[in-house]
């Protein structure tokens, strides 16, 4: 079976239309409580945001979050630009096991891997093979599951210069 991509045209078409989708008019009307829960639900595994989530992916606090291009870019097409530190590694142990994620440290005798929810330590001398692959440990099309409203929550979250607290709940 073939793994079906997006072009780089497809990409770019979708960026586009997302820009269009998520114009500064519609992104004023975004609720930041429940664009903070889809923040948590989808990217807070893998991704810091105000010193809180994963550390698969990098710390978004300090990043370009601000410009939606910059979103866009790295949310549609997550392998378009991706740092050697956010690889995939693939390695092959000698017991016959294969572990994947991304190499958080590594010494002279041992590598350490960082996997969701836990990092792994791997003695180099039980490693059959070492692949690291050319593309993110990101997902692609992360956007296109959510519904208009949602895409609009999550982004203007994202895009908000300070953290949103949730309001509690309200028994009836």
């Amino acid at each position: 079976w073939r793994v079906i991509r997006s072009t780089p045209a497809g990409l770019s078409k979708r960026k586009e239309e997302l820009k269009q989708e998520l114009n500064t008019s519609h992104l004023a009307n975004a609720n930041l409580s429940k664009g903070r829960n889809l923040y948590q639900q989808q990217c807070s595994s893998c991704h810091v945001l105000y010193g809180e989530g994963g550390k698969l992916g990098p710390d978004l606090t300090g990043s370009g979050r601000t410009n939606l291009d910059y979103l866009l870019e790295n949310i549609v097409d997550p392998n378009s630009v991706v740092s050697s530190d956010y690889r995939m590694n693939v390695i092959e142990l000698q017991d016959g096991r294969v572990l994947s994620g991304m190499i958080a440290g590594q010494d002279r005798n041992s590598l350490t891997l960082r996997m969701p929810g836990s990092d792994t330590v791997v003695s180099k001398s039980m490693v059959e093979k070492r692949e690291t692959l050319s593309h993110s440990i990101m997902p692609a099309g992360l956007l296109d599951h959510l519904s208009g409203e949602g895409r609009r929550d999550l982004i203007a979250y994202l895009m908000n210069p300070s953290d949103v607290l949730t309001p509690p709940h309200k028994d009836k």
